[in-house]
């Protein structure tokens, strides 16, 4: 019988931990001899789980418990996947906005390409109330905002380098004119060759933004069989697209106000109150609740750098006209926890 490569994928990690049944051993074996093809791909397959060295520190914090416990360290736990190559985890609490800061680095390995079309793939997820930093193999330097995730391959074969984000991210690319970078962010597609620049697309906003730092990006999506270019954008520009009439538009922008979160400040200028509690929401993993819809169309103006969710919460009452009720988390009998929700409301004359 002849096996395929997706016939033993999920067989691999076993296999090489010694951790497999006879029977899916055999299997393995069998697709090995099957061609040189099976077998090179099987040795490089096993280069990369030999590169796997030990996690000697990873601190993980509870992102809910430590906003509530400012300062406060808590337990460790260890993991780790065979198809993530890391040096070294660690997550670290950061004073502005109890913000955790995950630090990844991928080791680039020897690897020049994997036969066929089979390429290891991987997700890095950025759990909330986290920023994560890590490498990918070609050098290329990610920031991951809180909440996001980006998938890529372990190493980058053919003629483009593709990601693929959920999220929010920070990229410094690593420029090769033979092996242009990609952003795929839902439809909206993002090409540079070297550059740094900041893509946001959350599956559940209407609309993705590019802002470019330095170099330059051109943009284009695909809905179906249709695909429209929009040209370039160049540095200190923002582009939104709009995913529901396949528009761009784009405007000069002070970039720092975009990408402060890397640093775990947040900046808001003349922004409507309900992208505020937005941004506040993702930061904090709280859930708003908005008694009063004239609520949404304040404009509000801060930056936010050393400030806890009950700080910012404060300084939100006394410059607006506002109020609020906190209703705390609940455990749950899988013992995760409910977010605290956050309601606003007018405040009373």
């Amino acid at each position: 019988m002849k096996f395929t490569f997706s016939d033993v994928e999920e067989s691999l990690p076993g296999y090489l931990s010694g951790d497999l049944s006879d029977n899916d051993r055999s299997i393995v074996d069998e697709w090995r001899k099957e061609s040189p093809e099976n077998e090179a791909l099987y040795r490089e397959s096993l280069k990369a789980w030999e590169a796997i060295p030990l996690l000697h520190e990873m601190e993980q914090f509870n992102s809910f418990e430590a906003l509530k416990k400012v300062n406060t360290r808590l337990s460790q736990t260890y993991s780790s996947k065979w198809w993530v190559i890391i040096q070294r985890v660690a997550a670290i609490l950061l004073l502005p906005l109890l913000v955790y800061s995950g630090y990844l680095t991928i080791r680039n390995l020897s690897i020049k390409k994997l036969p066929g079309e089979h390429v290891m793939m991987q997700t890095v997820t950025s759990r909330q109330g986290m920023v994560t930093q890590f490498s990918l193999a070609d050098g290329t330097k990610v920031w991951l905002n809180s909440g996001s995730e980006l998938q890529f391959p372990i190493l980058f074969t053919g003629d483009m380098r593709e990601v693929k984000l959920r999220g929010e991210a920070f990229f410094e690319v690593v420029k090769n004119e033979k092996q242009p970078f990609r952003v795929n962010a839902k439809e909206l597609k993002v090409d540079v060759l070297g550059t740094s620049f900041n893509v946001m697309s959350y599956d559940d906003d209407t609309q993705s933004e590019v802002i470019l730092i330095e170099g330059k990006v051109s943009l284009s999506a695909e809905k179906g069989q249709v695909k429209k270019d929009y040209g370039t954008i160049h540095p200190g520009q923002r582009a939104v697209f709009i995913g529901e009439s396949q528009e761009v538009y784009t405007e000069k922008v002070a970039i720092a106000k975009y990408i402060s979160w890397r640093d775990g400040n947040l900046i808001f200028r003349d922004d409507p109150m309900e992208d505020v509690i937005r941004r506040l929401s993702r930061w904090f993993n709280v859930e708003f609740v908005i008694n009063d819809p004239e609520i949404k169309r304040y404009i509000y103006t801060a930056t936010f750098r050393n400030e806890n969710l009950d700080q910012v919460l404060k300084l939100l009452k006394l410059s607006a006209p506002i109020d609020y009720r906190i209703i705390e988390s609940k455990q749950l009998p899988d013992n995760e926890f409910t977010k605290r929700k956050i309601y606003l409301m007018k405040r009373k004359i």
